[in-house]
C-alpha cells in the first residue's frame, strides 16, 4: 500500500529544513528526472530491490539500503523485479545547499546498508506529525535536521559515493567527522589526504567554499546542537566532548555561528537541563 503527503508551503520556507514530501511507495515505479528534483531527497528500500542511475553509475538498492541525492541531479530508479517497497522523503531549507555540503554531503551518495531502524523511527514521527493539516513546521524541522544528522552518520562515514568532492576532500570530511572532537591540524589532514597542506586547502575550498578548519567547527558546532537537544548533559561536558577544553571559547564560537549561547540555544528549544 502507497500513502504520501505533500504539505502546503507557506511560511515556513524561512526554516533552515521545511517538508516538501513524504511517503512510502509499493511497489515502488519507473522515475525519470533528466533535471533532477527542487528539493533534496532521500530514498530508503524496506522492501524488494531497486536499480538506481545516477552520475553516469549504476546502483543496486536492495533493503536497508539508502541514496541521498541533492538538488538538479539527473537521474533514474526503477524496481528490478517489480517488488521494490521504498520510504522517501523530500525537503528544502533556507541554505540547505550550503548546509548539506558543510556536513559533508555531495551531490549524491548511496548507501548499501544503514541502522533502517534508527531513520524509520524518526521518518514514522515526520510523517505522523505532517499528517495533520495544522502540524507544528518548527518541530518537523527539528526532526529533518535529526534525520539529516542520523543520515550523516551512515551516509558520510561510510562507503558513499560522492560525485561533487575530489578524493582528496572527501578522505579529509571522512576523517573530520570521525575525529572532530581531537585537536585535529592542517598538517594531519594533509597528510591523512597524501597531500601537500596548500594543496588540500585549495581543494577544499574549491569543492566546500570555506577552509578544513571551518568544516571541523561547522562539525563540532553541529554536533553540540544535537547534544544541546538531545541530552541534559551540561554545556561543559558537551564543550569536551566536541574537542572544545574551555567552556568560555566553545561558548565564544557557537554563539558566533548561531548568534545565541548554548544554554539559550537549550532554552529556546524547550530542553531543559537537569
Amino acid at each position: 500500500m502507497s500513502f504520501s503527503i505533500y504539505p502546503v508551503i507557506t511560511n515556513e520556507m524561512n526554516l533552515p529544513f521545511y517538508l516538501t514530501g513524504i511517503g512510502v511507495t509499493d511497489p515502488e515505479y519507473d522515475i525519470i528526472r533528466e533535471n533532477g528534483l527542487m528539493s533534496h531527497q532521500f530514498l530508503f528500500t524496506l522492501e524488494g530491490c531497486g536499480i538506481l542511475e545516477i552520475g553516469g553509475k549504476t546502483f543496486k538498492l536492495k533493503k536497508n539500503s539508502c541514496f541521498y541525492v541533492s538538488t538538479g541531479i539527473p537521474h533514474c530508479y526503477k524496481p528490478e523485479n517489480g517488488n521494490w517497497k521504498t520510504a522517501w522523503i523530500v525537503f528544502r531549507g533556507n541554505n540547505l545547499y550550503e548546509n548539506m555540503n558543510s556536513l559533508g554531503f555531495g551531490e549524491y551518495m548511496v548507501k548499501d546498508s544503514v541502522n533502517s531502524k534508527k531513520m524509520i523511527d524518526i521518518f514514522d514521527k515526520i510523517y505522523s506529525e505532517a499528517n495533520n493539516n495544522y502540524y507544528d513546521k518548527s518541530r518537523v524541522s527539528l526532526l529533518l535536521y535529526q534525520l539529516i544528522l542520523t543520515a550523516e552518520e551512515h551516509l558520510v562515514d561510510g562507503e558513499v559515493s560522492v560525485t561533487s568532492n575530489s578524493d582528496i576532500v572527501t578522505k579529509a570530511i571522512k576523517y573530520i567527522n570521525k575525529f572532530y572532537y581531537k585537536d585535529i591540524t592542517l598538517e594531519e589532514l594533509a597528510e591523512n589526504s597524501s597531500v601537500s597542506l596548500q594543496h588540500l586547502c585549495r581543494c577544499f575550498k574549491s569543492a566546500m567554499n570555506m577552509r578544513p578548519i571551518e568544516y571541523l567547527t561547522k562539525k563540532r558546532i553541529s554536533e553540540a546542537k544535537s547534544l544541546l537537544m538531545n541530552s541534559s548533559k551540561s554545556v561543559s561536558k558537551i564543550a569536551e566532548e566536541i574537542g572544545y577544553a574551555s567552556q568560555t571559547y566553545f561558548g565564544i564560537v557557537f554563539k558566533k555561528y548561531e548568534g545565541i549561547t548554548p544554554s539559550d540555544y537549550r532554552k529556546s528549544r524547550g530542553t531543559a537541563l537537569l
